[in-house]
């Protein structure tokens, strides 16, 4: 049997330091916490940590605390008097911390509860019944699947649904493990090992919902909890295989234009029912809008607050920071709204 031997060269640039960065005319800020206390802090989706950071940066008011790179703080601190808690990791962590810091709770450790201490959450899910919470959209994103470059694993898959045999190579049998290996270009079995990102995870739970699966009906692995969103390098064989946010692929391929970190690793994006991630465009690689896994992205907000000066400025209407941004979403690797940035009409209860 012949051995694979050949791999794409992957430059995983060093680290930015906190600086500054300039990205079609705006002045953003590269991959780091806040470096001062901001009136509204946001914490939450990993999707979206990096846009969102950098249309921060165009204001004097918001902070964005990441949920995942290098060198950060387990914990974080969103104002002087405030508690210390452990830092939200995904769109579903950063929403609870959100509720609690509204209902005056205690989250994640803290020593006391964290009332005030988080101002909007980052969300690449939508909500839960309720109305005291507003899912305000501001661009689209789309999810495909990643393996590793080097592996013969097929980068063309179906969707799959209900009606299929249990045979048939589809996503969705694969993270229902009745598909459990594919042949390699030497005709050998190669044994599949479907990753999914840490519970809490937005992409993890729109991912399965598309693929008609739950929590408690895929075998995806999240190697005990440890896989955090769109980090490629989790793809060390020639079997696995992760669900992974195109947005955040450019945004990590534009890496010394955005500050965003790469952890891309040897990751390789897949089609869906034959259809392309990205596309070229005038600006470069773009997100492919006719994806079939495309979804919208929020800022979530009390909705009891949606008339403060400060937080309609950033997320209400055509006119707030995310919807007045549209060059920056799109070198972030997302897609401006055709229509309905800034709405207010998508609410949900406390989680």
């Amino acid at each position: 049997m012949n051995t694979k031997t050949k791999l794409r060269l992957s430059a995983l640039g060093a680290i930015l330091a906190v600086g500054l960065t300039v990205v079609s005319g705006a002045t953003v800020a590269n991959a780091a916490d806040p470096t001062s206390f901001k009136q509204l802090n946001g914490v939450g989706s990993d999707t979206t940590q990096d846009v969102v950071r950098a249309i921060a940066a165009t204001t004097t008011t918001l902070g964005s605390y990441d949920a995942a790179g290098a060198n950060l703080s387990p914990t974080i601190k969103t104002t002087a008097s405030g508690p210390t808690f452990n830092r939200p990791i995904g769109s579903g962590a950063g929403v609870k911390a959100l509720s609690a810091s509204a209902q005056g709770l205690n989250y994640g450790g803290s020593a006391a509860p964290i009332t005030g201490q988080v101002d909007f959450a980052r969300s690449s899910s939508g909500p839960v019944t309720g109305s005291v919470l507003t899912y305000v959209p501001f661009a689209t994103d789309a999810v495909s699947y990643a393996v590793n470059s080097a592996s013969d694993f097929p980068r063309n898959i179906k969707l799959g649904t209900a009606a299929d045999s249990d045979t048939k190579f589809t996503l969705r049998n694969i993270y229902r493990c009745t598909v459990t290996s594919y042949n390699n270009a030497d005709g050998d079995a190669v044994a599949i090992t479907p990753l999914l990102p840490q519970t809490g995870s937005g992409t993890r739970s729109f991912f399965l919902g598309k693929l008609g699966l739950t929590d408690a009906t895929t075998c995806g692995n999240t190697r005990s909890n440890t896989i955090i969103e769109h980090d490629g390098t989790v793809l060390t064989g020639p079997g696995d295989i992760v669900p992974f946010s195109i947005g955040q692929f450019i945004a990590q391929s534009n890496s010394p234009l955005t500050g965003s970190q790469d952890r891309r690793g040897f990751a390789e994006l897949g089609k869906i029912d034959n259809v392309k991630p990205t596309v070229l465009s005038t600006d470069g690689v773009a997100l492919n809008g006719s994806f079939p896994l495309v979804r919208t992205v929020y800022n979530v907000v009390q909705t009891s607050r949606l008339g403060e000066p400060a937080i309609a400025a950033a997320f209400v209407g055509t006119s707030s920071s995310f919807c007045a941004n549209p060059s920056i979403i799109r070198t972030y690797g997302f897609a401006p709204l055709s229509s309905g940035c800034g709405a207010t009409t998508l609410t949900g209860g406390f989680q």
